[in-house]
């Protein structure tokens, strides 16, 4: 089991995943360590589940061509809850070469490039959470922990 650290309530996220494997694969890892996650196929999807659910955190991923995603993303960027913005951390294979300052540049919390790895994953999570003053998702070192297992 991942180390956990002491947070008040579990860490709450919205990830915004096409492919069915990723979303597997996210809700595993975000089980290992007792995170609530919520799925969005589209974008649209997205937009209406963040509208209705308090998240602490949006994973969107990103396909540059598609203007669902990008309108998506500037709707979320732009509500606030509790006077912050919820931090959308870019998710993508990074075909348009933009850098992590790009995106950041852009308004996102920051950039996670594919492919999906667990540690790392935890890793960014954390980063994120910890420039917003928030307690961490786990506690460090996470070497050596178990990473979640896809039946």
């Amino acid at each position: 089991m991942v180390p956990l650290a002491s947070r008040p309530r579990p860490l709450r996220l919205l990830c915004v995943e096409e492919d069915p494997v990723n979303r597997k694969l996210l809700a595993a890892c975000f089980e290992a360590v007792d995170a609530e996650s919520l799925f969005a196929p589209r974008a649209g999807n997205a937009v209406w589940l963040f509208r209705r659910h308090p998240v602490d955190m949006v994973f969107m991923d990103l396909d540059w061509h598609a203007a669902e995603e990008i309108a998506a993303f500037e709707e979320m960027r732009n509500i606030s809850r509790c006077g912050r913005r919820v931090p959308i951390l870019a998710v993508t294979d990074n075909e348009c070469g933009w850098s992590e300052a790009d995106y950041r540049s852009a308004g996102f919390a920051g950039l996670y490039p594919k492919p999906i790895e667990p540690l790392r994953l935890f890793a960014t999570i954390d980063d994120v959470l910890r420039e917003r003053g928030q307690p961490p998702l786990l506690n460090r070192p996470v070497r050596g922990a178990p990473l979640p297992h896809i039946a």
